[in-house]
């Protein structure tokens, strides 16, 4: 398959290393680093001008050399070794770097870069736990470290604060209210397209399987299995 041309009126032969994602790149003379350094404003001018970051972001980038990845304390976004930010949310919620394979090492958690490109390896036995419960927010300010013990209790006080109180809340208690009321007159999909949310969150909260601590509640319809004839 041939490679769509990258030729300028600057530069009619065009990059030796392809289209970046900032719409900037090195000319073909400068040597790509094949892994980090300890100090990313050291990079060649030109690779640090393609990257797109400001000389702030850069001189806030921390090295995590066993995985060849650069984080910004800060935001909590990790960038690979040519200053290009990686990384995706999966499902779970959690940032991770790379793809998911039969060879170990081959997937790493974005939150567990950040923290130890700052304060080194994680001691054995702890975990990293996320202080607001967003999975995705991986800034160091966010990251504390805990023991597993620890980690557990502090899933279960999240679990059971009710509606409002938990941070990641999408309704509240009066929209709840608003919402089983207008049961007959509304449905759900419009109730999620005035608010923004997913059409399921809303019928959860209206047939009372979540939020049933904002009464009314509606009973929750079971199904009881017939009984073995003997």
């Amino acid at each position: 398959m041939s490679r769509r041309s990258t030729a300028t009126p600057a530069d009619p032969h065009g990059s030796r290393t392809g289209a970046r994602r900032s719409g900037a790149r090195p000319r073909a003379s400068v040597r790509l680093p094949n892994g980090v350094v300890a100090d990313p404003a050291a990079l060649h001018a030109d690779l640090r001008k393609a990257s797109g970051l400001t000389s702030a972001t850069i001189r806030r980038l921390r090295p995590h050399f066993g995985s060849a990845t650069y984080a910004d304390p800060r935001t909590g976004q990790v960038y690979n070794a040519r200053l290009v930010p990686i990384g995706g949310v999966c499902a779970d919620g959690y940032v991770r770097i790379g793809r998911r394979s039969h060879r170990s090492g081959s997937e790493q958690y974005a939150h567990r870069i950040v923290w130890e490109s700052i304060h080194g390896a994680i001691p054995f036995g702890r975990q990293i736990d996320h202080k607001n419960h967003q999975r995705s927010d991986n800034r160091a300010s966010n990251l504390q470290l805990l023991t597993p013990g620890q980690n557990v209790r502090r899933a279960a006080q999240r679990r059971r604060k009710n509606g409002e109180a938990w941070s990641g809340a999408k309704l509240t208690d009066d929209l709840v209210v608003q919402i089983r009321a207008t049961a007959k007159t509304r449905t759900c999909a419009d109730w999620a397209g005035e608010l923004g949310l997913d059409a399921s969150t809303v019928g959860g909260a209206r047939r009372g399987r979540t939020w049933r601590h904002v009464k009314p509640c509606p009973r929750l319809k079971t199904t009881r299995r017939p009984r073995a004839k003997g």
